[in-house]
C-alpha cells in the first residue's frame, strides 16, 4: 500500500506524521520534501543508538516513478511530500493508494485545502480518475471538541473525506523526533495511542481496498 502524506502548504506536519507512522508501522520512506527533515532525523536516531529507518531519496522524477513502479504492491510505504505544488508531487498523489492531508482546524488554514483541492480536481480530471485525500485533524488542541468548520468544508468538497482519528497537539511528537525516536517507542503516551489509532485505520482502509 502506497500512503502519501501530502498538502501543498508547508508547516502542517507532513514530516512529523510520516515519521511517527513510519516507525509505528516499521515502513520505510520516500522523502520529496526538500527540507530533508527526515534524513536530518534519522541522522539522529543513529547517533543516539537507534536502528535508522530506510529513507529513499529520489534524484529526478524518473527515478521516483522507477522505484515505484518495481515497488511490491503488498508491502507499504510512506511518501513525504512537500508543501509546494509540483509534477513530482502530482505524480505521488496519483500513484496513491491513500492520500493523508493533515490539517489543523483553524478558519485561517482554510484556503490551503481549497487550493489542494483544486490540485485534487485537476488531477482527476487530467487522468481521467476521482483521487480523494482523507483529511486528518492534526496538531489540533487537546481540549477540542467542535471542529464543525473543517468538517462542514470537507462534507462540501468532492474530493475530501474527514478521517475518524484525530492527532492532538502533543509535547511527546516533538520530543520525540528530537532524539530520533518515534512516540510508538514510548511505554506509555497519548500520542502513542494516537498514532496506534491512526495506524489501526490505515489497516482497516487497506482490507477495505482490497489491498490486505
Amino acid at each position: 500500500m502506497i500512503i502519501t502524506i501530502a498538502h501543498s502548504k508547508g508547516g502542517v506536519g507532513k514530516s512529523l506524521l510520516s515519521w511517527h507512522l513510519a516507525i509505528g508501522m516499521n515502513v520505510p520512506i520516500i522523502d520529496l520534501d526538500f527540507q530533508k527533515t527526515l534524513v536530518y532525523t534519522n541522522n539522529l536516531r543513529k547517533i543516539n543508538g537507534h536502528k535508522s529507518l530506510t529513507i529513499i531519496q529520489p534524484k529526478t522524477p524518473k527515478e521516483f516513478v522507477d522505484f515505484m513502479d518495481n515497488w511490491p504492491e503488498e508491502n507499504n510505504i510512506i511518501i513525504d511530500v512537500g508543501g509546494f505544488d509540483s509534477n513530482l508531487n502530482r505524480a505521488a498523489l496519483y500513484i496513491s493508494d491513500l492520500i493523508i492531508t493533515p490539517a489543523v482546524d483553524r478558519v485561517t488554514e482554510m484556503a490551503g485545502l481549497y487550493k489542494f483541492h483544486q490540485i485534487l480536481e485537476e488531477l482527476s480530471q487530467k487522468m481521467k480518475t476521482h483521487i480523494t485525500a482523507h483529511i486528518l485533524l492534526n496538531d489540533v488542541n487537546p481540549s477540542a471538541k467542535d471542529f464543525s468548520v473543517i468538517e462542514d468544508l470537507v462534507n462540501n468538497l468532492k474530493h475530501f473525506a474527514l478521517m475518524d482519528t484525530i492527532v492532538a497537539h502533543r509535547a511527546d511528537f516533538y520530543r520525540t523526533m528530537e532524539e530520533g525516536k518515534g512516540v510508538t517507542e514510548l511505554e506509555k503516551s497519548k500520542a502513542k495511542k494516537e498514532i496506534k489509532l491512526l495506524i489501526k485505520e490505515i489497516k482497516k482502509k487497506r482490507i477495505e481496498d482490497g489491498k490486505a
